[in-house]
């Protein structure tokens, strides 16, 4: 925990001044030097999510996760996420869509910040799996006494078999470990805990490998 605060600082000034040179605030930079300092900047976020999911594993194994329960418009929430990746989907030539549904949820019981995270990892994993050309559909509804988010991807697939797995622990599948063999399996355990802890579920379908999968999770209305 305390290393990855330590690791925080220095890639902030990084990714900092990478954009500044980017965007020619500093000097004009010619195309390889764009090019360059792209991979720096796509390297550099992956260090960052890596320390934010090591952090957040401390945090749970520490037993020290402490939420800060608030009313909010929990619509408002994904489809702000939704906005920030646009960006990154475009870059790798997916298409991300938004199906609100939220129009029938009422204000929700909830902490603004881990749930953020929750979203923001399976959004974020769709893309990353995704090939480009793809589509990643993010949809919320009321089903009963829960509000649902489900994120499609048009990603690997997910073996049947594997699906139980899913939210273990550093646990990986194979089709995703060739995919992205940069991540660690940290990310859905937290979801999976900081849902659970609002009194939520999570759960996963894929029709097989190649044919994409959703992720989906549920909060309580009440």
């Amino acid at each position: 925990s305390i290393a990855g605060h330590q690791l925080r600082a220095p890639l902030a000034v990084i990714k900092g001044y990478t954009s500044l040179i980017q965007e020619g605030t500093i000097n004009a930079v010619s195309e390889k030097g764009k090019e360059a300092l792209d991979r720096i900047r796509i390297s550099t976020e992956q260090l960052v999510k890596l320390v934010s999911d090591l952090l957040n594993l401390s945090r749970i194994e520490s037993g020290k996760i402490k939420y800060e329960m608030k009313k909010g418009n929990f619509s408002k929430l994904v489809e702000e996420i939704v906005s920030e990746f646009k960006v990154n989907a475009e870059k790798k030539n997916i298409k991300i869509v938004f199906a609100d549904g939220g129009k029938n949820l009422p204000e929700l019981m909830f902490d603004s910040d881990k749930v953020r995270e929750v979203i923001v990892n399976l959004v974020d994993n769709a893309i990353k799996y995704s090939k480009p050309g793809g589509e990643v559909v993010i949809s919320e509804e009321k089903k009963g006494d829960y509000a649902r988010v489900s994120v499609k991807d048009s990603g690997v697939g997910i073996k049947r078999e594997d699906i139980q797995n899913l939210f273990i622990k550093f646990s990986r599948t194979e089709e995703a470990q060739r995919s992205n063999p940069s991540g660690m399996g940290i990310g859905l355990y937290f979801v999976k805990r900081v849902v659970g802890d609002h009194g939520g579920r999570v759960g996963a379908e894929s029709e097989g490998i190649g044919k994409g999968s959703t992720f989906w999770f549920e909060l309580p209305v009440k």
